[in-house]
């Protein structure tokens, strides 16, 4: 990580100046106390399973852009089995591009990761972007919007 990093804490996220590296370690914190927001390609690609999502508050479309949320049990996804994804191959775009957004704008690195290697810079840029599609115009609206107001954004 670097000093020019910029961490905000609404989102639990840093914007970074590179895409670092990530390899997961099956931890499942990305799947727990988490918005994990849902478009139609996902609930599409979901569509097989009922009662797996929510509607999403003003504010968190307002953030995202999504109409929709994953259902949480217990603060965790509903298909979080411990730390097993039960819909890995047709998991959210959400759940594909983490820890990482990448806007139009802005590299976004999940604060939380521990599988993040900030050492070695990924290839992945475009890969990641192309995810991102759903979330980042109105992400980059609300970082903007909440930038020019906060002072509570810290340097790691």
């Amino acid at each position: 990580m670097s000093d020019t990093q910029v961490l905000i804490p609404e989102i639990g996220m840093f914007v970074a100046q590179k895409l670092p590296y990530h390899s997961c370690r099956r931890c499942g914190r990305c799947c727990a106390n988490k918005l994990i927001p849902l478009y139609e390609k996902d609930l599409e690609r979901l569509g097989g399973f009922r009662g797996f999502y929510l509607p999403t508050s003003s504010l968190e479309r307002e953030i995202t852009g999504a109409a929709h949320k994953m259902k949480m049990l217990d603060s965790k996804c509903i298909f979080l089995d411990g730390t097993t994804c039960k819909v890995y191959d047709l998991r959210p775009d959400t759940c594909r591009r983490h820890p990482f957004i990448v806007t139009r704008k802005r590299i976004l690195v999940s604060a939380a990761c521990p599988g993040v290697d900030w050492s070695i810079e990924s290839e992945d840029l475009a890969y990641y972007k192309s995810l991102s599609s759903g979330i980042s115009e109105k992400l980059d609206r609300f970082i903007e919007t909440r930038s020019k107001f906060s002072d509570r954004w810290t340097r790691p």
